[in-house]
């Protein structure tokens, strides 16, 4: 077998620079401890930033290497066939309240990076989900029915733009892509900014609650009134 070059790595994370956040030592207090430095967690931590309040973010590694650094790198409202099946399942509330979510979302994503100048490569890119079958027509018919009826645009066509054929396609335009990682170094950048402070290689190793909450790494702890977990993994 011929082995390929390169390397097994997210381009996202190889094309991002490299960040410099101390590791946390000694014990530090905050409003709130954010336990994870990816785009839940930065966001989050940014947010309340905005909001003038007290803010720690500890991470067991680097900002935007890890989960969101190795992502799809789409911002989008499309995710496969969702909105028929909530429709369906969980009623026009949930639905409604999915849609709404994921559209304050990608406006916030772009309200940030203008605001707060971050090179990520933001991009506005139509979303598309297609069927390879003719009977897998309507289908794709009735979730653009139920995107329109929870307020999305989305659209019907013939054919996707891909290079094989395809029995029909479902399109949201304008949604977007970027670079994750660059986006995430970004963000916290702002973070810092205003105020707040971010460890990496601070891995939470325990989290007590007590009077306060009380974070413990290696070698400091952090004691908040509020505690935020963003880890791919629950840690508590």
């Amino acid at each position: 077998m011929t082995e390929l070059p390169g390397k097994a790595e997210s381009c996202w994370i190889a094309d991002a620079p490299a960040t410099h956040y101390p590791v946390l030592n000694g014990t530090l207090h905050a409003e709130t401890v954010v336990v994870g430095a990816g785009i839940v967690g930065l966001t989050v931590a940014l947010r309340l930033c905005e909001l003038g309040r007290s803010v720690i973010v500890v991470d067991g590694l680097r900002v935007g290497r890890q989960v969101t650094g190795r992502s799809t790198a789409k911002i989008t409202t499309q995710h496969a066939l969702i909105y028929r099946h909530l429709l369906d399942e969980r009623g026009m509330k949930t639905a409604k309240s999915y849609a709404d979510a994921n559209s304050f979302g990608a406006s916030l994503i772009r309200l940030w990076v203008a605001n707060y100048g971050i090179d990520c490569d933001l991009e506005s890119r139509d979303a598309f989900a297609y069927a390879d079958r003719p009977e897998r027509r309507g289908a794709i018919e009735a979730e653009a029915e139920a995107a329109r009826m929870v307020g999305l645009e989305a659209k019907v066509l013939n054919h996707a733009p891909l290079p094989f054929d395809t029995a029909a396609a479902l399109c949201f335009p304008n949604q977007v892509q970027f670079n994750p990682a660059r986006y995430l170094i970004g963000l916290a950048t702002a973070i810092s900014a205003r105020g707040g402070k971010i460890f990496e290689r601070s891995r939470a190793v325990e989290i007590e609650e007590a009077g306060r909450w009380r974070v413990v790494t290696d070698e400091g702890a952090v004691e908040a009134d509020n505690i935020v977990i963003a880890t791919n993994m629950t840690v508590k």
